[in-house]
C-alpha cells in the first residue's frame, strides 16, 4: 500500500509541476511567435528581438523601444510585402530604410503583446548570405535590386514593395554592384528596368563588368525618364562581350547626374544572344 501511496503522489507532484510550467506566463509577443520560429541573433539589436521562419519575420520591441515609438534591425536582403502589428493592423508603421539597417517606428503603442510582423516575397537572407546571381536554363542572367551592395553616401536598398529598388542616387561618387556567375561566354544583351523622375532624365552613366580589379567590358548609357522614380520601364542598353565563364562584379556607377538624381533601378537583365551560324 505504501508503494501505491507513492506512485500516486509522485504523480499528483508532477501534474502539479506540468501545470504549473504549462501556466507561467511567456516574454511579451511569444504567444504571437510560432512555436518552430528561430531567434536570429545577427539580426537582433538592442531595442528589439527578431525570429524568423521562412518569408516572415517577427519584431518583439523591447521595453526601451515601445516607450521610444521606434526599433531598429540590421538591413536584410529581400523585398518587403507588408508591415503590421499582430494585435493591431490598424495602427501605423512607418518604416525607413537606411543603409545598413531599417527603422521601424510609431506614434501609439499597441495592446500587448507588441509583435511587428514583417512578410517578404522571399526568404530574407544577410546581404552577407546572399548568393551571386545564377544563370537561368536559357543563359540569361537577372540581377534583383535586394541583391545589391551599395557604397558612397546616400545609396541603398529600398525594400518597400512600392519601390523595391537600389535608390537614393544622388551623389556622383555613389555605386551598386551585383555580384553574377557566368556560365556561358559570348555576347550578352542588357536592359535595366528603371524608374526616373519627370525632369531627371538624361543622366550619363557607365555599367561596367569586373574580375577584381580589373574592367572585362563596360557600356555607356544614359538614363531614360519614365514621369516617377517608381514608374519602372525597361531601358535597353545595348551589348556587352564576356570572353570567359566564371565569377564577376557587375557595376553602375554615375559619369554626370543631370537634375537631382541619378534614377532607381529595380533589375538588371543579361541575356545571351545566339551565336551566328555558318
Amino acid at each position: 500500500m505504501t508503494g501505491l501511496f507513492l506512485k500516486q503522489a509522485l504523480l499528483t507532484s508532477s501534474l502539479l509541476v506540468l501545470l504549473i510550467v504549462i501556466g507561467q506566463p511567456t516574454a511579451a509577443g511569444d504567444e504571437k511567435i510560432p512555436p518552430q520560429a528561430k531567434t536570429w541573433s545577427e539580426v537582433s539589436t538592442e531595442s528589439v528581438a527578431v525570429h524568423s521562419e521562412g518569408n516572415r519575420v517577427w519584431l518583439t520591441p523591447k521595453a526601451n523601444a515601445l516607450e521610444s515609438g521606434e526599433a531598429t534591425i540590421t538591413r536584410l536582403a529581400a523585398p518587403i510585402r507588408s508591415i503590421q502589428w499582430l494585435n493591431a493592423p490598424e495602427q501605423t508603421i512607418k518604416f525607413w530604410p537606411e543603409q545598413d539597417e531599417w527603422v521601424f517606428s510609431w506614434k501609439e503603442e499597441p495592446p500587448a503583446p507588441a509583435v511587428i510582423e514583417v512578410v517578404f516575397d522571399r526568404t530574407p537572407v544577410l546581404p552577407s548570405d546572399s548568393p551571386a546571381a545564377e544563370p537561368a536554363g536559357d543563359g540569361s542572367i537577372m540581377l534583383h535590386a535586394y541583391q545589391a551592395s551599395t557604397f558612397g553616401e546616400k545609396l541603398r536598398f529600398e525594400p518597400q514593395w512600392y519601390k523595391n529598388t537600389v535608390g537614393y542616387w544622388t551623389v556622383p561618387t555613389d555605386y551598386a554592384t551585383w555580384d553574377l556567375h557566368v556560365g556561358e561566354p559570348g555576347t550578352y544583351s542588357v536592359a535595366l528596368l528603371q524608374g526616373c523622375g519627370k525632369g531627371q532624365g538624361g543622366s550619363d552613366a557607365m555599367l561596367s563588368v569586373r574580375q577584381g580589379d580589373d574592367v572585362t567590358t563596360q557600356l555607356p548609357f544614359k538614363t531614360v525618364e519614365t514621369g516617377h522614380f517608381q514608374n519602372f520601364r525597361w531601358n535597353h542598353l545595348g551589348l556587352i562581350e564576356i570572353d570567359e565563364s566564371g565569377e564577376y562584379e557587375l557595376r553602375i556607377a554615375p559619369e554626370r547626374i543631370a537634375n537631382k538624381a541619378l534614377f532607381d533601378v529595380r533589375m538588371i537583365h543579361l541575356v545571351k544572344q545566339a551565336e551566328a551560324t555558318k
